[in-house]
């Protein structure tokens, strides 16, 4: 099972001076799924959203692959 997480990124004050907070997301996947699937570490991904679902794929433009760190 993996856990959406969210993070802080940062805080920025707007003219009027109202601060807005900015978030990022995480998402863990497993070691044998990435294994499984052949992604890399640094591999850039496209996502898209397919029937209230979160689809995320290898970027097709992706050229250059690095190693993973195991």
């Amino acid at each position: 099972m993996v856990k959406l997480q969210r993070h802080k990124a940062y805080t920025y004050k707007t003219e009027s001076g109202e601060q807005i907070e900015h978030y990022k997301y995480l998402i863990n996947i497993p070691e044998n799924a990435l294994s499984e699937l052949g992604w890399n570490d640094g591999q850039e991904l496209s996502i898209r959203i397919n029937n209230k679902s979160l689809v995320l794929e290898p970027s097709k433009s992706n050229n250059v692959q690095t190693r993973r760190h195991i």
